[in-house]
């Protein structure tokens, strides 16, 4: 009887930690989500603005400055707080089937703790059926299993950065760069050809790598410059359709009219 007091009582303080630790990870990410937004997208707010806002006043510079940070801020705190969220439902639903818990606001009550004759410790809740304990090695603010990520991800994606916004559409971009060279790192890591031949290093693979990506931007840019995302395309005619020397080309050398 004892031991099983004792086992109570580990279980019950675990899990108020365990709680606890879980509501300040989703507090932490919205803050730093907020933050992070704002450190980020200052900076580059203001260049792009008074870069390529010549057109703009003073006042309204600042309104596109401030808007540009708000909204990368807001969506950054709103999907790390999502994610949180979303990761501790798939963690409850998964051990739901183990665990007959009562929530209260603030802790986790577990009914009454027992022994089997083979000395493990076991939970009955209120439908007094025994369920064996299972551990877990989950770190606070962090998912379970791989596909907790993938879903709570999923759905954050979905519902903050699924709305088409110029900041959003950036972001997006930059995530799919980024996923393609992790996803090849793995493939290189799991010992999947060619990715894993040894002898395609970085070294020997990144000018092959430039050369595609700046041949094929050129290209568009030079014959389909519509299919070319404005800012891409305003940049580039920056750079390629300088004027200032008495050129009279046009912003490609195919003609969108």
């Amino acid at each position: 009887m004892n031991n099983s007091n004792s086992i109570l009582s580990n279980i019950s303080s675990s899990s108020h930690a365990s709680l606890w630790d879980e509501v300040a990870a989703i507090l932490s990410g919205l803050i730093g989500g907020g933050l992070y937004g704002l450190k980020i997208r200052i900076p580059h707010s203001v260049v792009m603005t008074f870069l390529f806002g010549s057109h703009l006043s003073f006042r309204e510079k600042i309104r596109a400055i401030a808007k540009l940070a708000g909204e990368h801020a807001t969506n950054l705190a709103a999907f790390a707080c999502l994610y949180k969220v979303g990761e501790n439902y798939a963690m409850f639903m998964l051990h739901y089937r183990y665990f007959q818990l009562d929530f209260d606001l603030v802790s986790l009550y577990v009914p009454y703790v027992s022994s089997d004759d083979a000395g493990h410790a076991q939970i009955n809740g209120p439908s007094r059926e025994r369920r064996q304990i299972i551990s877990t090695n989950k770190h606070p603010g962090q998912p379970e299993q791989p596909y907790h990520a993938f879903l709570a991800g999923a759905t954050g994606g979905y519902i903050v950065w699924g709305r088409y916004s110029g900041v959003n559409y950036q972001l997006v971009l930059y995530l799919v760069s980024r996923i393609l060279v992790g996803c090849m790192k793995l493939a290189s890591e799991k010992g999947i050809p060619p990715f894993s031949w040894k002898r395609l290093t970085f070294t020997k693979t990144y000018p092959w790598a430039a050369a595609g990506v700046w041949g094929v931007v050129m290209m568009l840019f030079e014959e389909y410059p519509e299919t070319l995302h404005p800012s891409l395309r305003r940049s580039m005619d920056e750079i390629y359709r300088f004027e200032s020397f008495g050129s009279s080309s046009g912003s490609s050398r195919r003609n969108d009219g």
